[in-house]
């Protein structure tokens, strides 16, 4: 795949995915009109998450960066009907295992629920434990659907699934401004799965015209595709990715203690996770396949300039946007939010959870293209041990801190954790691969861009007690932004000689 290629693809997926969650923020925005901060939003939240909660901890992230490069080396080394066998061979039992997994849930359907939502009254939890079982009729469909979107991505199409969240937010859309109000939470559970059957039904269409399956259903029942050494692959890189996934999930659990807690938390992590959405988007489908294909050809100078020159690219849209955000943050979720049965304090709330929470964003975006590198390397175990690490650091950290800060030391509980997953990340990839975050940059360099972005934070933070007017909190937060972005793109072009020349992927 060439260059232009890439960036093409690039901006296309980046196009869909940022379709796909605005159309996520507007779900959000519907459910904060129509509900407000109140359990009956905390209860359709977790209805909409637990589908592909489950799929991204129990199947989708590892299943791609597993099913992916194995496709790449049977095509090479093997043949084009052995990586079709393995394609169909591994649908249907993704499909078998995790139908039996929603049946197991759904007979134990009260300790389920106690896990999302540990802050539930026992009413609460019998509530949600009903709705739970309906949309986990759409877990082994998102399942199967990280299959179809793995197959189509091998094959340089990440086009279509990206498009996917997009399908599925636009169904939901409908029946929230339509039919959701707080004593009808459970026609949303229903349009959950018809909205993943509907997302599952485009990409099967897509996968039938860009894959040749002639001899895949050979030797079908002997499941002779997937042999040991994947299944290990796969189980390692699905618990650390799992794990990683779970962070929000168990930081959520916690807020699940205060009234509207999972309402307020994920009203400021939703913010958060469009631009991070945006970022990991183009990373898994479109740059993931690539460096998985230089690395099999042994390439690593290129593999590494690439990881390099992204991961600058990071950095260059990270901190500032994080750095403007913390200014506007208030303005932002009043604009976004105050109307209907969202309040002035309900604002006032998210948008401190917002300024905790986005001081995470560059070790969040960081994190993803770290653990594609080990995977691209087929190494699955460092990322399984560093994630099982700070799960228990946020977990920890999560119990000491709500003490003293309440929902604040939830959320500032996941900041920590996240920056301490990332860095583990980045110091095991540096000594044991040999392959470092951003190449020519040393010690006295990433400690500019650290001052740099404490700096910002202090000045935003000054900015934000003496002006009130959110008009000019806008304009403050687009100029410090704008002066955060020129400062780091300085200390880029001056240390990296990447960024000297042009940016391409």
């Amino acid at each position: 795949m060439t260059q232009r290629a890439t960036s093409v693809s690039a901006i296309l997926v980046a196009l869909a995915m940022l379709l796909g969650r605005m159309t996520g923020l507007l779900r959000i925005l519907g459910l904060a009109t129509v509900l407000g901060v109140t359990y009956a939003n905390d209860l359709a939240i977790l209805v909409i998450s637990v589908p592909d909660i489950l799929n991204a901890m129990l199947v989708g992230g590892a299943l791609g960066v597993v099913l992916i490069p194995e496709m790449h080396r049977r095509n090479e080394e093997v043949s084009e009907q052995s990586a079709s066998q393995l394609i169909v061979q591994t649908f249907f039992a993704i499909a078998v295992v995790t139908g039996v997994l929603a049946f197991l849930l759904v007979m134990g359907g009260t300790w389920f629920t106690q896990l999302l939502a540990s802050g539930f009254t026992p009413a609460q939890i019998n509530e949600a434990g009903k709705l739970i079982s309906i949309v986990l009729i759409a877990f082994p469909v998102s399942a199967v659907t990280a299959v179809t979107s793995a197959v189509l991505q091998g094959h340089h199409k990440p086009v279509i699934p990206a498009y996917g969240n997009l399908f599925f937010n636009l169904v939901l859309i409908v029946v929230i401004f339509l039919w959701v109000t707080p004593g009808q939470i459970e026609i949303l559970a229903w349009a959950v799965v018809v909205a993943s059957l509907f997302r599952l039904l485009t990409q099967l269409i897509c996968c039938y015209f860009v894959s040749d399956f002639k001899g895949a259903f050979k030797s079908f029942f002997r499941l002779s595709s997937l042999n040991r050494q994947l299944m290990v692959k796969y189980f390692q890189a699905l618990t650390a990715i799992g794990l990683v996934v779970t962070f929000p999930v168990v930081s959520r659990s916690f807020a699940s203690m205060y009234e509207g807690g999972i309402s307020l938390f994920e009203y400021a992590q939703k913010l958060v996770e469009l631009p991070r959405g945006l970022i990991g988007a183009v990373i898994s489908m479109v740059i993931f396949p690539r460096l998985s294909r230089i690395f099999a050809t042994g390439d690593l100078t290129t593999g590494a300039r690439m990881v390099s020159q992204i991961a600058g690219l990071i950095l260059l849209i990270s901190i500032p946007a994080g750095i403007a955000i913390y200014v506007s943050a208030e303005p932002v979720v009043s604009l976004l939010f105050q109307r209907g049965q969202f309040s002035a304090l309900d604002v006032a709330n998210t948008a401190k959870l917002l300024q905790i929470s986005i001081l995470s964003m560059p070790a969040l975006f960081l994190s993803i293209l770290t653990m594609n590198v080990f995977y691209a390397r087929h190494e699955t175990i460092i990322p399984f041990k560093i994630s099982c690490v700070s799960l228990a650091c946020l977990i920890l950290l999560s119990l000491g801190l709500r003490e003293f800060l309440g929902i604040s030391g939830i959320m500032l509980a996941f900041v920590l954790a996240s920056w301490l997953h990332f860095l583990g990340l980045a110091v095991s990839l540096h000594v044991k691969l040999k392959v470092s975050i951003i190449q020519g940059i040393d010690l006295k360099h990433y400690s500019a861009l650290v001052f740099l972005t404490f700096s910002g934070i202090s000045i935003s933070t000054m900015i934000v007690n003496i002006v009130s007017d959110h008009v000019h909190l806008f304009i403050c937060s687009v100029g410090l932004g704008g002066l955060c972005f020129g400062a780091v793109l300085l200390i880029l072009k001056n240390h990296l000689p990447r960024f000297n020349g042009k940016l391409s992927l």
